[in-house]
């Protein structure tokens, strides 16, 4: 036991530095980072410490980037979007991802040959803007320039100036769902479009059955118009049914609720984590249709409903026509073979390795 037991202890140490130290911590990151580093791959995120489904498909993209070295060549950083403030790591999930300055990283970098930053579609314009300024001393003598736009959200990326970025070098972009992955997009955008998917799968999630699970909905924090009224009306139809909205919980301990919970509804994209997740974890997932995130086959299942309205009318009855094993079970496996079919770690990786190497979906 003591032979591996005591590096555990070396790396439990040196994360407890690095926690109590931050700025003592980031100076040393840096360096390390960027002492003899001619290629360098740079994964922009949000400098706050945000509970977003967002921040932790970066935090995965950037963790399996860095296992990718033997086909990009790169060292992995990750940092704040250019006029984020200073922040050093997230608190509500577990992880060892440490966050750097990027003007600071690119100060260092006096040997960068190529240069490629992952940039989250909501801060195009900013980054555009960031770019402008910051070319002529931190990127003129930079060969080569690679910028990808992250895009995970429609509405984060309409009206945004992809095409702007193309002053500094080749662009592209990487989707996290199906269905905005095609031709068209390709198109609209004007660049190189590669489909990345989400870094999970059933493998990654514990099942529990319906004998487990408590009567308990989880909510999706979104808010809606008539999110408000959409709940009181599950509330008072049925009594014995707790409901919880997550808010201001660990990445853990929502987790532990979804293995608890027989039913979950999201108000955001439909096609999201609090739609995934605790089917993943045996739960029966309800939502509204959206075709900007699911698939057609998805508008075919009995707990994805046409419209707000529709859900209105038959939620309550579902949830209790559905809560008794024979049913549950069946609902919960059409969905969940559905979303085994779209998530998987070893796609995801595979589709992350493509992108390195050059072979988007829509070049």
């Amino acid at each position: 036991m003591y032979p591996t037991s005591r590096p555990f202890q070396k790396t439990r140490f040196l994360h407890a530095y690095a926690e109590r130290h931050p700025d003592l911590t980031r100076s040393v990151l840096t360096r390390v980072t960027t002492i003899g580093t001619k290629r360098l791959i740079v994964y922009l995120t949000p400098g706050y410490d945000m509970r977003t489904g967002g921040v932790i498909a970066i935090a995965s993209l950037y963790r399996e980037s860095i296992a990718l070295r033997h086909i990009h060549g790169a060292r992995v950083a990750l940092c704040t979007v250019p006029g984020d403030p200073p922040f050093f790591k997230y608190s509500w999930f577990k992880n060892h991802n440490y966050i750097l300055d990027l003007e600071s990283v690119l100060r260092d970098c006096t040997q960068l040959d190529y240069l490629l930053i992952h940039i989250p579609a909501y801060t195009v314009d900013r980054v555009l803007d960031w770019l402008t300024s910051v070319s002529p001393t931190l990127l003129s003598k930079i060969r080569e320039i690679h910028l990808n736009v992250m895009f995970m959200n429609v509405e984060n990326i309409r009206g945004k100036n992809v095409s702007g970025l193309k002053r500094f070098g080749k662009v592209s972009c990487t989707t996290g769902h199906e269905a905005y992955t095609n031709a068209a997009w390709r198109e609209a955008l004007g660049v190189p479009l590669h489909r990345l998917s989400c870094c999970i799968g059933p493998e990654c999630y514990s099942l529990s059955g319906y004998q487990e699970k408590e009567s308990l909905l989880i909510v999706s924090p979104d808010p809606h118009p008539i999110k408000e009224k959409v709940l009181e009306h599950i509330s008072q139809a049925c009594p014995d049914l707790t409901i919880k909205t997550i808010e201001n919980l660990s990445y853990e301990d929502y987790l532990d609720l979804a293995r608890r919970a027989k039913w979950s509804l999201t108000f955001g994209e439909g096609l999201d984590g609090y739609f995934i997740e605790p089917n993943l974890c045996g739960g029966v997932p309800f939502a509204v249709f959206n075709d900007r995130y699911f698939t057609a086959p998805f508008a075919d299942l009995e707990t994805i409903y046409p419209s707000w309205e529709v859900l209105m009318e038959k939620i309550t009855a579902d949830i209790k026509r559905l809560d008794e094993p024979v049913a549950y079970n069946e609902c919960w496996q059409r969905i969940y073979d559905l979303v085994c079919g779209l998530y998987s770690t070893e796609q995801f990786r595979e589709n992350l390795r493509m992108f390195y190497r050059g072979e988007y979906t829509f070049p």
